[in-house]
């Protein structure tokens, strides 16, 4: 059976450790922003089954052992009943650990990693990285390709840099003229743009943190600017910030290139969930982007599973959620568990931005 952590009857508790201090702060500030909107459209309405939710929140910096302390304390101190909304693989995964032992469920990690998806107490909403990469590839293979890979040298660069390997091997129009890693965190990546350029690539394909894509980016930009170097197109996960970096390289900096999302164009409003999304945020205040979108949604699925329980209970939600075996459509974005399958979405969208900072599809 699952956990048996019970929550008291004046409110429910989820907890929630992520980095709101280190490089993912803005983007945690606005996710919490979107799932705070979601939460309070509930608890206006009078909560589940009376009983409002209390999102209870730490910082752990983006440090795995802070975020294995916070979930530890929010568990055995707080009794949240449910963890929530955890940023990044090596902090999730430490997470992921706690509320295995504990029998406490972990929802929305914010990862596409592969090992949140096999662990039985993990339910991700994000689709997988595997899923941006297939993606990406089904663009690149439109026509003959030349790809150079960036890769983080850690648990998220290496594998997907074998996966890419994999895909290669089935593509016969992408060809794989170099494939560079660094440091975890590096941000002075002279070396690698000028190895990638070296390769005459068309397109690079780079795995890395939002800092570290930023940082390549730029040296891309001052390598090819009025150097006679060709300029390739430059592909990024869904973890990449396409906000930051229209801010802080301007439009040559993002308009072109290619930025995987999850998650559906926040901007819209042709789906009821984009409607409910935008309803709320105006209420709240919070910004429109796919971060707070995210927020939102990810929310919305915990608050679903809430719904569904028999019981206010880690259990209770638990089986809730594995028994949207046939999938659960929040309005035009779908998840779907079993007692087998935790993937949730598989989503999968290219945008890049106009010159004045509008998304483009």
């Amino acid at each position: 059976m699952a956990g048996a952590h019970a929550q008291a009857a004046s409110e429910i508790r989820i907890g929630q450790t992520a980095d709101f201090s280190n490089m993912a702060a803005a983007q945690m500030k606005d996710f919490n922003a979107g799932a705070g909107a979601a939460f309070t459209v509930v608890n206006n309405a009078g909560g589940i089954h009376g009983q409002p939710i209390k999102l209870m929140t730490l910082d752990d910096g983006f440090n795995a052992d802070a975020a294995a302390a916070n979930a530890t304390r929010l568990i055995e101190k707080d009794a949240v009943i449910a963890l929530f909304g955890s940023r990044g693989t090596d902090p999730s995964e430490a997470v992921m650990k706690v509320a295995e032992a504990h029998r406490i469920p972990l929802i929305a990690p914010i990862t596409g990693a592969d090992t949140v998806r096999k662990n039985k107490f993990t339910f991700a909403v994000r689709a997988a990285y595997r899923t941006e990469i297939e993606g990406i590839f089904k663009q690149l293979a439109m026509s003959p390709t030349r790809l150079a890979v960036l890769v983080q040298d850690d648990k998220f660069g290496n594998p997907l840099s074998d996966f890419i390997n994999e895909l290669v091997k089935k593509t016969p129009a992408v060809q794989v003229v170099a494939m560079v890693r660094f440091p975890r965190k590096e941000t002075k990546l002279h070396p690698q743009a000028d190895a990638i350029l070296n390769s005459k690539p068309t397109a690079v394909l780079a795995l890395c943190n939002p800092a570290s894509c930023q940082a390549f980016t730029k040296e891309i930009l001052a390598m090819t600017t009025n150097t006679g170097r060709a300029r390739p197109t430059i592909y990024q996960t869904s973890i990449a910030d396409i906000y930051a970096d229209f801010a802080k390289l301007g439009a040559i900096g993002v308009q072109g290139n290619a930025f995987a999302q999850v998650f559906p164009d926040p901007n819209r409003a042709f789906s009821q969930i984009n409607k409910d999304y935008k309803a709320a945020m105006a209420r709240s205040g919070g910004t429109i982007n796919y971060r707070s979108f995210e927020g939102y949604v990810s929310a919305r699925v915990l608050i679903e599973a809430l719904k569904r329980a028999k019981t206010i209970s880690s259990a209770g939600i638990i089986d809730a959620l594995e028994s949207m075996d046939s999938g659960f459509d929040l309005g035009g974005f779908s998840v779907r568990y079993s007692s087998r399958l935790h993937e949730g979405s598989t989503f999968f969208d290219l945008v890049t931005m106009d010159k004045n900072g509008r998304l483009v599809h």
